[in-house]
């Protein structure tokens, strides 16, 4: 009989697996890098050299992964956006009282913004630099699925007879505008990040002009 192979050859993975876990992880720490340098520098002042150096790897490293340092700010943004829209969404259990539950989202959607708050202020400031960029159409487009949400929120409030009739798209545009404005100025532009009690008292403030802003029924 043949001597046995041992279990480390046995279990040895393909040099096409290894290399693309490789990759795998050389990209994480490139993202994870650009996450630093955007958030530390801006988008106008971040290199690409800065962001390899944070990452401990070589340019063309770099340009195998990602074509410009736009593509690579683009993906950073996304697991920040994609929760911030999902905070935004999650409906509470059980079922609670219209004002509370507003409350809840609104403090989840701050929240979100708190702990992604560096990338979403310099997405919103890259996207002003260039009316035309990704960047804008990708703030456009996250902003868009908010004020939607809002619309169809309140159409369903009209729907069950608690607000009145109005142009929802507008007031919709209105609301999601001041929340907005309220997460950028008050938790995005600070040096430090709001403490929890500070982002509730925001998303309580938020709720009560919401509420005052609602159409009232008419007989």
């Amino acid at each position: 009989m043949g001597r046995p192979e041992s279990s480390a050859a046995a279990v040895e993975p393909p040099p096409a697996v290894k290399k693309n876990v490789r990759g795998l992880r050389t990209r994480k720490k490139l993202v994870d890098a650009a996450v630093a340098c955007f958030s530390e520098y801006g988008y106008a002042q971040t290199r690409v050299a800065d962001i390899v150096f944070h990452a401990g790897v070589s340019q063309g490293n770099f340009y195998r992964h990602f074509e410009s340092k736009e593509a690579i700010f683009l993906e950073a943004l996304k697991p920040g956006m994609d929760e911030l829209l999902s905070a935004s969404g999650r409906s509470p259990e059980p079922p609670r009282d219209p004002f509370d539950a507003l409350v809840d989202r609104t403090n989840a959607y701050l929240v979100s913004y708190s702990q992604n708050r560096r990338l979403l202020r310099v997405l919103r400031e890259a996207a002003a630099m260039t009316a035309d960029s990704d960047f804008a159409r990708v703030w456009l487009d996250q902003r868009a699925q908010f004020i939607d949400r809002t619309r169809r929120w309140l159409e369903s409030r009209h729907r069950a007879g608690a607000i009145g009739a109005t142009d929802f798209e507008l007031l919709a545009e209105c609301l999601g505008s001041m929340v907005e404005q309220m997460a950028y100025v008050h938790i995005g532009l600070p040096e430090r990040a709001p403490r929890p009690e500070r982002v509730k008292a925001i998303a309580v403030s938020i709720a009560e002009v919401w509420f005052r802003s609602l159409p009232p029924v008419t007989s």
